[in-house]
């Protein structure tokens, strides 16, 4: 399968010139399902403008991915994991619906239209255009059936500022990276999920830990939750694998291939902190104090310390998506500042500073009254 970096040509006709910024203005879309709540006139000559389903598609697209491209970003990676396992059968669930033909799921098909969507800045561009949906209808319709189509739950990336505070929830005894970006999984105000959840709590307290798995696992994950089917067999019994520490669920989580075109890095690593009722059915290994009312340690063998075994899906809740990439952070590495910094911004000037200087020195270097005082220097200095 041809990467995005090698297939450049599929993007070209991406930026075909005829835009509807003459035309309309988005005034607000609802963050929590991307429909249009208003349109108004983006000039005095055209009072309102009756807009097709398709251009409702298009113009829920460029908002979302105005206000968090980030976030999009993460999403549709996570997809595009999925996608292109060899795991795609249990992986990509939800599968997009006008790819399944009775019982057959047509993946190559849709691996072809992923491979044909460039990156996010591309298409925001071009998003403008009257007849895209025209001649992109399928990568359109795809791109708007996994970020707004399934809105429950959807990604909102964490400030900056608020990292250490979730990081918090689960304080680490060891020392190991901080996650290149945070992102809060969220549910709209109506929320069948969030309301199941909130009626099992009752009666309970709850904790966070985290949980590491394959990044191909993620889009199935945020959309059902953590199953037990998709966790690795573990050595203490059935269930879904927690731990209190960082660095222990990291060795779960495996960098992964996301997408090619991807702001945030094609090579990533995702990790998940859950909220988890304190409930029987969760069991904790723990030898430093006395077990916690509502815990026990597992029946074939005692649960290691740090670690926690949760037999139910149920009791399990991902609040934040940790998400680590090399490339995300050597793209927003800070400039450099100085002579170096400056040297590295202008790089054609330094390149012709540096030829004057190689003629200068040619040219010094063939002067008599030079080479006389440079050989009165070494005498005086005795270096000769």
């Amino acid at each position: 399968m041809a990467c995005l970096e090698t297939t450049p040509q599929m993007y070209s006709k991406w930026w075909e010139k005829k835009s509807l910024k003459d035309k309309i203005e988005i005034n607000n879309v609802n963050p929590q399902n991307g429909t249009i709540l208003s349109v108004a006139s983006g000039t005095s000559s055209v009072k309102s403008v009756e807009l097709d389903e398709f251009e409702k598609k298009v113009l829920a697209l460029k908002s979302v991915l105005n206000r968090d491209s980030h976030a999009a970003d993460l999403k549709w990676s996570l997809f595009v994991a999925a996608c292109n396992t060899y795991r795609h059968d249990s992986c990509l669930k939800p599968f997009p619906s006008s790819y399944i033909q009775g019982e057959f799921k047509d993946i190559e098909k849709l691996r072809k239209v992923v491979e044909g969507i460039p990156p996010f800045a591309i298409i925001y561009d071009r998003l403008e255009d009257t007849k895209l949906y025209e001649t992109y209808k399928e990568a359109i319709e795809l791109l708007y059936w996994v970020l707004i189509t399934h809105r429950d739950p959807y990604l909102k990336s964490a400030k900056k500022e608020n990292y250490e505070t979730i990081l918090s929830k689960v304080p680490s005894e060891v020392m190991v990276a901080r996650p290149n970006l945070i992102f809060q999984v969220a549910t709209p105000n109506q929320s069948s999920k969030e309301d199941r959840w909130k009626a099992s709590i009752k009666g309970h307290s709850t904790f966070y830990a985290y949980h590491g798995s394959r990044l191909e696992n993620f889009h199935s994950i945020i959309h059902y939750g953590i199953q037990q089917h998709m966790s690795q067999p573990g050595l203490f019994g059935d269930g879904i694998y927690l731990s209190s520490e960082l660095g222990v669920s990291l060795g779960f989580s495996p960098v992964g291939y996301g997408w090619g075109g991807s702001m945030l890095g094609s090579e990533i690593s995702c990790i998940a902190l859950c909220e988890v009722i304190n409930h029987p059915d969760v069991k904790k290994g723990d030898t430093t104090r006395d077990v916690p009312k509502g815990f026990e340690l597992s029946v074939r063998n005692k649960i290691p310390n740090k670690y926690y075994l949760v037999q139910n899906s149920d009791l399990v809740r991902i609040r934040h998506l940790l998400v680590y990439s090399q490339d995300f952070c050597s793209l927003k590495k800070t400039e450099s500042t100085g002579i170096v910094g400056w040297f590295k911004q202008n790089k054609f000037l330094t390149f012709v500073l540096g030829y004057v200087v190689l003629l200068v020195s040619v040219g010094l270097s063939q002067n008599r009254s030079v080479e006389k005082y440079y050989r009165l220097f070494i005498q005086k200095a005795g270096l000769d």
